[in-house]
């Protein structure tokens, strides 16, 4: 991770950055990708770990992860345009599964939905696709996997 960057953890909704946290989302699935505003935040976002990286003190992506009763769950992977392919989803991704390493037992499942669009990042992080193709708010989606 580069030295101007830092990754703030948050529990829940109820910290100070959450706005940034929300602001990013926003602009990324609702703005971009056309996501209707009512399925990107749920009930979920407020017992949820939420991960939100700074590049200089300016939000530039963020993340989320929850326990399931299938192991951990990862996503809403976001990165905003113009920090795009600086490593941030990087970042994200190493930072997420070193923390879900800490509290959880070894041979824990770790999971996402990827966008298929972007199936090839995930591999690159050590995910594997997991059956086929299926449409998540209107957008093609694999189920990735890995094991810690």
């Amino acid at each position: 991770m580069s030295d101007s960057l830092s990754v703030v953890f948050l529990e829940g909704t109820s910290s100070e950055f959450w706005p940034a946290v929300m602001q990013i989302r926003k602009e990324v699935f609702v703005d971009e990708q056309q996501i209707d505003i009512s399925l990107e935040f749920d009930d979920i976002d407020a017992t949820a770990h939420h991960l939100l990286v700074l590049d200089d003190g300016r939000p530039a992506g963020v993340c989320r992860y929850f326990k399931t009763e299938e192991g951990y769950k990862m996503g809403r992977f976001a990165v905003t345009k113009s920090f795009r392919g600086q490593g941030i989803g990087n970042a994200l991704i190493q930072a997420s599964l070193s923390e879900i390493e800490e509290i959880a037992p070894e041979g824990t499942r770790v999971y996402l939905h990827a966008q298929k669009t972007v199936t090839g990042f995930y591999e690159e992080e050590g995910f594997v696709i997991k059956g086929g193709e299926f449409m998540e708010d209107g957008i093609i989606h694999v189920l990735m996997e890995q094991t810690l």
